[in-house]
């Protein structure tokens, strides 16, 4: 094998992160919008985070400690969220990189989040440290959530790649772990109620409190693409047939994007408007709750 063999593989890994990067935002920006306009609000342009992100690019880079976490996080944070999109499916289809699986998907977000955690520790602020070790333990209640719920698609689709994923039937194991991905879908995004890292009134910015400038572009860009990313990843999985039937794949491409929207504006937008934020240990027992019924979906998958 060449190089040259290799480049429309990156061509499209490449295309991806692209297309993440630029579509995040505008995502994050109109839910903000949406949630304004059920609160009566006029709220913000859906054009201001790209305008945020821009105003943070320019500004001095001020670091409250010298620790290498905090200079190198955001960009490891981001790399991790825009790899882990390179590899995922789009349009209904399998990724070019066959290999792709969901162990080496999660690795990567676990890696983010893991990231995310440590630079609020890193910074010795106690807002930060607060939010830091609030995201460590939402992380304990969602990610088996996520990491169950492909494995009853890997089960009963015969492999752990996105390629055998896509294929898996529809059951009523892989119905329980849709239903118990998409409940579980505003905890992966820690929106509203489960916006617990960064609750204003109590540790205002979470484990980002103590970043500024380019360094707090980087990491909030990251949290717009993960976003995208979680709501993509369900699109995808389980139910591929939405955007499967279009031949032409930048037209299934934009169908995904268009079905990330739509999801993320009924899901997350609007449960995020209308329901008061919750207390860890309820966002834990929630999490916890999921995660059985998960269990339980993925032990039928085995067996039957």
């Amino acid at each position: 094998m060449t190089l040259l063999s290799y480049l429309p593989t990156i061509g499209i890994a490449l295309a991806k992160l692209l297309l993440v990067l630029a579509a995040a935002p505008l995502l994050e920006g109109m839910i903000r919008k949406l949630r304004a306009v059920i609160q009566s609000r006029k709220g913000p342009p859906i054009w201001q985070p790209y305008f945020d992100l821009l105003k943070l690019l320019a500004k001095e880079d001020l670091r409250v400690t010298a620790s290498p976490i905090v200079t190198w996080g955001p960009p490891v944070f981001l790399a991790a969220i825009l790899v882990a999109a390179g590899i995922m499916p789009l349009g209904g289809r399998a990724p070019v990189l066959g290999s792709a699986d969901i162990v080496v998907f999660v690795g990567l977000l676990a890696l983010a989040n893991i990231t995310l955690a440590a630079l609020g520790f890193a910074t010795g602020s106690a807002f930060s440290s607060l939010g830091a070790s609030r995201e460590v333990m939402l992380i304990l209640a969602a990610e088996p959530v996520l990491f169950l719920s492909l494995l009853v698609l890997s089960l009963e689709g015969g492999a752990l790649t996105f390629a055998g994923m896509l294929e898996a039937p529809v059951s009523a194991a892989t119905v329980a772990a849709a239903i118990t991905y998409l409940l579980a879908l505003q905890m992966y995004v820690a929106k509203v109620p489960f916006d617990i890292t960064e609750a204003e009134t109590e540790v205002i910015g979470g484990p980002l409190s103590e970043l500024s400038g380019p360094r707090l572009a980087l990491a909030q860009w990251g949290i717009f693409a993960k976003q995208f990313i979680y709501s993509s990843l369900f699109v995808q999985l389980f139910v591929p047939w939405a955007v499967r039937s279009i031949a032409w794949a930048p037209l299934a491409a934009l169908a995904n994007v268009a079905g990330v929207f739509v999801l993320d504006l009924v899901v997350v937008g609007v449960v995020m408007s209308v329901n008061p934020r919750v207390r860890l240990d309820q966002a834990l027992r929630y999490g916890i709750t999921l995660a059985g019924i998960t269990a339980i979906a993925l032990i039928y998958a085995a067996v039957v």
